[in-house]
């Protein structure tokens, strides 16, 4: 094994490493025999793993909905930091992020999985296998930065498993001496789609059809594309889902448009209008579907279409989809219709913001009720995605029975998928902490992330597989509850707590709206001419939306299974200022962020541009941070 900087920073800490060289050659070859001996024990460790998990196994120990546990000690007003135990991929291409909150209470994230993803993402577990391991064991006398809580919810051990599992081998993949780029894609994707069950999905969109289907829309709903509005809905509903247009429609544009609608009115001229929405494809499209998929045993581009009319025409690529229970306003409004549904405090389309400068995008929160987990804002006045921030104390046997969830645990934290916030918009503590790790690590690029806010009374209407079917997302999960008051802590504590798994209809028709809404029939949930919405140029940070359009015809209900909650509670390092009181310290916070930046990437990935990079940096000035107040070297 080659002994290098970059070798030792891997595993005795970055801090530890750049003053390596600077000490007597003496000290420096304890050292360096202590690292080699370190990370002989690390890439051996799985092949010791004495109990194999699969993902099955682990999701079968964690609570049907929502995330519990237990009163230990090291808690601060009852709650615990934690970090992300999960398998989502991380996408550092902010187009290739599609993100949306639509009625019935849900919020969809579509990862584009390109070549450049699923080169880093095996490189990216093991990363994080390493670093999870580093921080939060015992290293030559010093304290764990992060202490597991293993009788509450030992999570971290079950990541472990998984990595040194010979169900997925991951970690002896990655040690082989070489793999090729063919390997590595079918191997990331292969074990993307086994650690994320039911949420990785083989895209492959038949163009011609498609633009079949938008010439039929055109003449149906008669658009013209010289009104803003319905050169929204034409740009968008080219290839329905997968354009999410968000520019100011240039001349050049509109000009291509209008030849396009133009002969898709004409009778036949079937050739040209092919010829004519392909180039409009590939001008709004951009750069968006220029990347490599491996299918067949050979690469090809994503956007596959030199002639429309008579060779392959198509777009196809793996997607990752998940679909997250919401919590909204405390607030109501109707529909068309007079149904009762939950409000929106901001519709239209937002990007995410540093908060004020206080604490970048991730905002992490000093009031514990918000569990110091990211909080990310995409409106200046701090609305934004967080945690459920309602509790339940001494939840009852028949509850714990219900929902899975262990007799020792008495806390549950489970969003009220309706009406609850002032506000902001909840998501499950698992679920938030999975959105962070999939958006770019950089502070920057998160803020080029796009939120599809759609109003109210819109669906989201998406092609969630590529089988051409247009089908209403949504999630299974039926928890409602109410607040023990509307002032201070009293609105953080929940009351009447209702799990409606025996009643779905009825859940469904006080979160969707009964009067001519859906149908329900064989177990099947069927929507009638559902309204959407297109967020777009117009509506940038103005919370609404101007352009929709009901879809005459009806929709079935796609129900995503729920995503348990992965995330390690943990006690903090003493000497941070985090027990007592309800401040977090500064340090602290750095720390949790951290855990949702760790990035590892392929050996020939751009460090800068994957993450890598900008992550190993914070490690290397935390490590300083906590080296100065603890008194210890944390290597």
């Amino acid at each position: 094994m080659q002994i290098n900087l970059f070798t030792v920073k891997a595993f005795i800490g970055i801090d530890c490493a750049n003053t390596l060289f600077h000490r007597g050659k003496s000290q420096m070859t304890q050292i360096l025999l202590r690292a080699l001996a370190g990370l002989i024990m690390l890439s051996s460790t799985h092949s010791k793993a004495s109990t194999p998990m699969t993902i099955e196994e682990y999701n079968n120990q964690l609570p049907y909905w929502g995330v519990s546990w237990a009163p230990v000690s090291g808690h601060i007003n009852g709650y615990h930091p934690s970090f992300y135990t999960g398998f989502a991929p991380r996408s550092q291409n902010t187009e290739h992020i599609h993100l949306r909150t639509s009625r019935g209470n849900q919020t969809r994230v579509s990862v584009i999985l390109n070549d450049e993803t699923l080169k880093d993402y095996l490189y990216d577990l093991k990363a994080r296998y390493r670093f999870y391991k580093l921080v939060s064991s015992e290293a030559h006398g010093a304290k764990p930065i992060v202490k597991p809580i293993s009788q509450s919810a030992p999570q971290l051990e079950s990541f472990f498993q998984i990595l040194e599992s010979p169900a997925y081998s991951i970690l002896d993949f990655l040690s082989k001496d070489f793999i090729s780029e063919e390997e590595l894609y079918t191997q990331a994707l292969n074990t993307v789609s086994q650690l994320n069950p039911g949420r990785v999905f083989q895209i492959e969109i038949d163009l011609r059809q498609s633009f079949l289907e938008w010439q039929n829309q055109i003449i149906t709903y008669d658009l013209n594309p010289s009104d803003k509005e319905d050169q929204i809905v034409l740009i968008n509903a080219l290839v329905w889902g997968r354009i999410n247009y968000t520019d100011t429609p240039d001349p050049e544009t509109i000009e291509v448009l209008q030849r396009a609608v133009d002969l898709a009115k004409a009778s036949p001229a079937e050739p040209a209008f092919l010829t004519s929405a392909l180039e409009l494809l590939q001008r709004v499209a951009g750069n968006k579907y220029r990347f490599r998929i491996y299918k067949n045993n050979n690469w090809r581009t994503a956007l596959d279409c030199a002639d429309p009319v008579s060779g392959p025409c198509t777009l196809a690529y793996p997607e990752f989809t998940a679909i997250y229970p919401t919590g909204s306003l405390k607030s109501f409004t109707r529909d068309s219709y007079g149904n009762r549904i939950p409000q929106f405090a901001t519709p239209g389309l937002w990007n995410f913001v540093d908060s004020g400068g206080r604490d970048d995008v991730d905002n992490i929160r000093s009031e514990s009720y918000y569990g110091w987990a990211p909080k990310m804002d995409y409106e200046a006045i701090g609305n934004g995605f967080h945690n459920p921030a309602v509790r339940f104390h001494g939840v009852s046997s028949r509850f714990k029975k219900q929902l899975d969830i262990p007799k020792s645990h008495n806390t549950l934290w489970a969003v009220k998928r309706g009406g609850v916030s002032s506000g902001c918009l909840r998501l499950p503590l698992g679920h938030v902490w999975e959105l962070r790790h999939i958006f770019p690590v950089q502070n920057e690029l998160i803020k080029n992330v796009y939120f599809f806010g759609n109003t109210p009374k819109d669906f989201d209407l998406y092609d969630v597989n590529g089988d051409g079917q247009l089908q209403v997302m949504g999630v299974e999960y039926m928890i409602s509850y109410d607040l023990q008051g509307a002032n201070s802590l009293a609105k953080r504590e929940g009351k009447d707590l209702e799990v409606e798994t025996s009643d779905k209809l009825a859940f469904y028709s006080k979160l969707y709206g009964s009067k001519n809404v859906f149908e329900f029939s064989s177990e099947n949930y069927v929507f009638t001419s559902p309204s959407v919405a297109f967020p777009s140029w117009m509506d940038y940070q103005r919370k609404g939306v101007q352009t929709h359009l009901t879809l005459l015809g009806t929709y079935p209900l796609y129900e995503q299974t729920y995503e348990k909650d992965k995330v390690q509670f943990y006690v903090p390092i003493s000497k941070q200022g985090m027990s007592g009181g309800k401040h977090h310290s500064s340090l602290g916070k750095r720390i949790i962020r951290l855990m949702g930046r760790v990035r590892g990437c392929a050996p020939t990935s751009n460090k800068e541009a994957c993450g890598e990079a900008q992550f190993q940096r914070e490690a290397h000035t935390l490590y300083q941070e906590i080296s100065r107040i603890t008194g210890r070297q944390y290597e």
